[in-house]
């Protein structure tokens, strides 16, 4: 029999069963993000020598990728808002499914950086529509865990194309493994009939026209939280792309690991990564989100610091290094699903998380190719450190010229809430009384 005790420690506490089939949607659709994803990395030493690439050509075809994760964020939360969460994640999880296994026919590199572009824009819309579809359900005081254990199925995602990286290149030659692992992306699409099926939105659509969407973020009151929104996206994401891209090809090429050791020290990442992800949202409603974050953007910067500069080959400490790696410096992501969601009001909330994590994204496309770039002077563990430390430090300041929000409940710009949420929900220092007109 639960107690009031651990019933606050359950983040599905209070969460009715049409919420519990969001959390499945969007879980479904973040790990598959994340199975199909994390496969370029893994891929990514046999692509360069299949397709006679330079690591400078991977950089750009990642930064291009990402580039258009940022555009396909903006375009999904636009339509998100007009159309539905559940509907537009449907043709998201379609897209991205059938864009990867079609990268796995490409021939040269013009051929992969057209299809990791369309990959890239449908990537790029699956979060901000998942997470605004899940934020409307989670109730206040358990919003961040809830989208902490959504970003953990990342990781299981993660999880699933190391297991297939690991089956796939033990059998086959590179030159066709690499194709293979890209195939088998398509089976997500599957996934796209249970969502339609029986996940419904907790909100109703807007009329609001496109122009007036985009509009909305830059009001007198949201703009400035619009654009340091945006910067944290930067910063989580810089953070990120700048270890995790090149994580297999460090251990390739820097620590000499074979493919069994990579997946080895891959899978301490990974572990690492989904316990940082599901305790992040504890500590976010435990101590607020500024702290929560500083906290691990600190973490995050201290392991890399320790990854790069001290051998970890071949050792338990290696492997705990790595292990604090995926905690800190992937874990460090967790907050921004119930983060962004407080800081945009209803109407315009899909297109505010979109832009703000995609357009961040996009911008934190830097990330991969200024590694890339300075790793031939400095070497490319001190590339990711360098870049790493400066995503780190820029989050640090920016989210403490955010507004704190833990607790806030969001649902109060619906239609559906009651007038009483509506007055005790009132912040001033944010703009959560946006009006956008419903007529064209």
């Amino acid at each position: 029999m639960s107690t009031p005790g651990t019933r606050s420690l359950n983040p599905f506490h209070g969460l009715t069963k049409p919420g519990r089939r969001a959390f499945l949607a969007a879980g479904i659709g973040w790990g598959l993000d994340g199975f199909d994803w994390t496969m370029y990395s893994f891929a990514l030493a046999a692509i360069m020598t299949s397709l006679d690439l330079t690591l400078a050509d991977a950089g750009y075809i990642a930064t291009a990728a990402l580039i258009a994760s940022a555009i396909g964020g903006v375009v999904g939360g636009l339509l998100a808002d007009r159309f539905g969460r559940t509907r537009v994640l449907t043709f998201v999880i379609l897209g991205y499914a059938l864009t990867t296994a079609m990268t796995s026919t490409s021939q040269d590199g013009t051929q992969m950086a057209i299809w990791r572009t369309l990959q890239g824009f449908a990537f790029g819309s699956e979060w901000a529509v998942g997470a605004a579809l899940l934020a409307e359900y989670a109730k206040p005081e358990t919003r961040g865990r809830l989208m902490g254990v959504l970003q953990s199925c990342y990781a299981l995602g993660w999880a699933a194309s190391t297991a297939a990286y690991l089956a796939l290149f033990s059998v086959l030659p590179n030159n066709s493994a690499w194709r293979w692992l890209f195939a088998i992306g398509a089976l997500p699409a599957l996934a796209a009939f249970f969502v339609r099926r029986h996940t419904h939105d907790n909100v109703e659509p807007t009329a609001t026209p496109y122009r007036r969407s985009i509009a909305g973020l830059f009001t007198r009151r949201q703009a400035k939280i619009t654009i340091l929104a945006m910067l944290l996206g930067v910063a989580v994401q810089g953070i990120y792309y700048s270890v995790f891209i090149y994580l297999p090809l460090f251990l390739k090429t820097v620590r000499h690991l074979s493919i069994i050791g990579t997946a080895s020290y891959t899978w301490a990442a990974v572990a690492g990564s989904f316990l940082g992800y599901a305790l992040a949202g504890y500590l976010h409603d435990a101590i607020g989100r500024r702290r929560a974050f500083s906290l691990y953007f600190l973490g995050a910067a201290a392991a890399i610091a320790l990854f790069t500069k001290m051998p970890v080959s071949g050792t338990m400490m290696g492997l705990s290094i790595t292990f604090l790696l995926g905690f800190f410096a992937s874990g460090q992501a967790a907050g921004l699903g119930a983060y962004l969601a407080e800081l945009f009001p209803t109407a315009i909330r899909a297109t505010g998380q979109g832009f703000a994590y995609n357009v961040g994204r996009g911008l934190a496309a830097a990330a991969p190719t200024a590694v890339a770039t300075a790793s031939g002077s400095l070497g490319l563990a001190n590339s990711i450190l360098l870049i790493g430390c400066i995503a780190a430090t820029l989050g640090l300041l920016v989210v403490w010229t955010l507004p704190e929000t833990k607790g806030l409940a969001i649902r109060s710009q619906a239609t559906s809430a009651p007038a009483e949420s509506r007055a005790v929900t009132a912040r001033p220092d944010l703009d959560h009384n946006v009006t956008i007109s419903r007529h064209v």
